[in-house]
Order: structure tokens, then C-alpha cells, then sequence
């Protein structure tokens, strides 16, 4: 497999870097793309979400970060039809909304309220009997309840069915460690794996918290540090819950099919320590059981670490590198990457293509002068 040469190089095989390749075999099926990536590290991003598509209930400026992510919940019916189509792969995908309870949000209730007003996000203030109604396993504690027009997928599903639409349009997919790179002035040449190198005209780096320590190797200071979350996942019965729900400081959200509901998740600035602490999992599950009490008896299916990367500013770096005339970035998608991956495919694809004239500037890499 040595010296490969590809029109495209993706580093990066989670959601971003596959749907990247895939986009880019839509718009030009002859493209030679390549994606490049050790699967271990997709499951400590891609796979180790909860897959909710929330752009409203965290929010609280209209800034361009919210817009491109909002737009990115509406592109998400007809991109998951559209893959589907091609995969073979089923990804479960709800529009039932999420809930937030008033009592996780007491010093800021009105203001969202506010805020969901001013921007026409769709939403319902539920009283006791439409919580009756709707969600009736909730604690009454949880006071009034706004429901909002969000959505969640199984993010597992998502990149399963990513892989397997891009091996159907031809992307090839390596399984390999980076570790390096060969470069000329002021130009990438190939990438350096354990299964040989891997030469391109142009490549996208889409790594996730692993973004940073390959850009190193080309004396670029990416300023991305992963941020860990501790998740479980615990045995409920779908009639339990359709929404997902914000709490404070936690999360839940049901994965139906069968797969019960996953419970997060934590923010800590660890590096890249995955350990698990069964004590963590436990606050994590006490405090979602505040908001859905029969959460107290499920049974345990599994925990897990994942790994968000953030950067300085917490908005995503995608675009084109200033040092190098074929490198481009996307990474530093933090808590949203599942929910900006349509929006992003499309972004990056007319960015490398050479089709977008202009760069978003709050996420473009010039901002780091990178």
C-alpha cells in the first residue's frame, strides 16, 4: 500500500472525516478520496455521544455559531434519507423535541424564555396536565416544562451507516494510525502511516482531540485540548420517555429500538484520560433520576468516557490552512459535532472544491493564524 496517491486525503475516521469524504464523492463521484484514521480514537468521539441535536436549549446569543447549527438540525431529515439511501445502514432519528424542566433552570427560566420568543424557536410551555399527558414518569418536582423543537439520532448508527455509504462510492478507508508527514515548502505530500504513505493533493484534517498532535508534526499550534465526559447507558423500556431532556449539569436521552436511555455527562479538563469512575457514573445517574425517578432502578448496560475537543473559543476551527496551500481543518467541534456533522459536510466540501469564495470568519483557522 505504498505511496498511494489520492485527489483527497480525510484524516480522521469519525463522523466529521466520513462525512467529509462522502460529501465530497456526491458532488464528484470521480474524486479519489481516501479517509485515514485509528477507529479506536472515533470511539472515544463519534460513538461516545448521546447523538441529541440541540441547538437551542444551551444557547443563549443568536451568534453565527447558533444559525450554522440550527440549520444543521433542519438539514438533517433529507441528509440522513439521502445516506440511507446509499448505506443500506438504518440511523434512528427523532423529531419529538426535547424538555427542559423549570427547576434545573430557576435564575434563568424567563430569560429563556425570552430568548425562544425573540428567535421563533419552536417551543411549548407545558403545564402539570399536558405533563400528564406527555411525559407522565417525570417528577413532579420538575415544576413547568418547556418543550422544544429539537431532535436526537443514534450517533453509532450515524457512523456506521457514514462508513459503510463511503466504502459504496468508492472512498478508500485505512485503518492506520498517522504518525507523520512529508512535505515540500509550503505543501503536504503524503501522510505517514503504519501501512505506508499516503500521497494527495490536497488534505483535510478531521481528527477530533487528535487534530492537535498531528498538527505538531507540521510546527502548526492547533489550539484544541480534549474534554472528557463520563456517560452510561441504563436498561429502560421505550415507554419510559420519547424526549430527551436538560437537566441541570446532566442529560438524558433515550436511544429506543430497545437500547434504552443514555445518561451524561461530565466536563473535565483531563487531557486524555478516559478512566471510568463508578462513583461518577453514579452522581451522574442520581441526578437524572431527580428528573425521571424510575432511572433509580435500571439496570446498568455499560459506561464510558468520551473525548470533546474544544477550542480556546469553543467554536469549531473549519477552513483552509494559511501555512499550507492543500491543508485544510475541521475539528474543534466540542459538545456538537454530531449535530453540525450535515452542515459541516457540505461546508467543507465547497471549501476544498473551491467553491465557497469566503470562509465564515468566527470559524475560520485565520482567526489562529493557522
Amino acid at each position: 500500500m505504498k505511496n498511494m496517491g489520492f485527489d483527497i486525503v480525510v484524516i480522521g475516521s469519525g463522523v466529521i472525516g466520513h462525512s467529509i469524504a462522502y460529501r465530497l464523492k456526491q458532488e464528484d463521484p470521480q474524486l479519489r478520496v481516501a479517509v485515514l484514521g485509528d477507529p479506536v480514537n472515533s470511539l472515544q468521539a463519534s460513538r461516545a455521544a448521546a447523538g441529541m441535536l440541540a441547538p437551542f436549549c444551551e444557547c443563549k446569543v443568536a451568534d453565527p455559531f447558533f444559525e450554522f447549527c440550527r440549520e444543521s438540525l433542519n438539514m438533517f431529515p433529507r441528509f440522513l434519507e439521502e445516506l440511507i439511501s446509499v448505506s443500506d445502514v438504518p440511523v434512528y432519528f427523532s423529531q419529538a423535541g426535547s424538555l427542559m424542566p423549570s427547576s434545573s433552570f430557576s435564575d434563568s427560566w424567563d430569560e429563556r424564555k425570552q430568548f425562544f420568543e425573540s428567535e421563533s424557536i419552536p417551543h411549548e410551555i407545558w403545564d402539570g396536565n399536558k405533563i400528564q399527558e406527555k411525559a407522565p414518569y417525570l417528577s413532579k418536582e420538575c415544576g413547568e416544562i418547556m418543550w422544544v423543537g429539537e431532535g436526537q439520532v443514534n450517533n453509532r448508527q450515524l457512523h456506521d451507516s457514514l462508513m459503510a455509504a463511503s466504502r459504496k462510492l468508492g472512498v478508500h478507508i485505512l485503518e492506520a494510525n498517522v504518525s507523520g508527514f512529508i512535505r515540500k515548502e509550503s505543501s503536504v505530500r503524503a501522510a505517514v502511516t503504519d501501512a505506508g504513505e499516503i500521497a494527495g493533493d490536497k488534505f483535510v484534517l478531521a481528527s477530533g482531540s487528535w487534530s492537535a498532535q498531528l498538527a505538531k508534526v507540521l510546527d502548526v499550534n492547533l489550539p484544541l485540548r480534549p474534554i472528557k465526559g463520563q456517560m452510561c447507558r441504563l436498561q429502560l423500556q421505550d415507554h419510559f420517555l420519547d424526549y430527551t431532556i436538560h437537566g441541570m449539569m446532566t442529560y438524558v436521552a433515550p436511544w429506543k429500538e430497545g437500547n434504552g436511555i443514555v445518561v451524561g455527562s461530565t466536563m473535565e479538563d483531563k487531557g486524555f484520560d478516559s478512566s471510568i469512575e463508578d462513583k461518577v457514573i453514579d452522581e451522574l445517574i442520581a441526578r437524572a433520576a431527580e428528573i425521571l425517578p424510575c432511572l433509580k432502578d435500571a439496570s446498568l448496560i455499560e459506561s464510558w468516557t468520551g473525548l470533546r475537543p474544544a477550542a480556546e473559543d469553543l467554536m469549531p476551527i473549519m477552513g483552509r490552512s494559511g501555512r499550507y496551500e492543500n491543508l485544510f481543518y475541521s475539528s474543534g467541534h466540542y459538545r456538537n459535532g454530531i449535530l453540525q456533522t450535515p452542515h459541516q459536510a457540505g461546508y467543507m466540501t465547497s471549501i476544498v472544491r473551491g467553491d465557497r469564495d469566503e470562509e465564515t470568519p468566527e470559524f475560520s483557522p485565520s482567526r489562529y493564524n493557522l
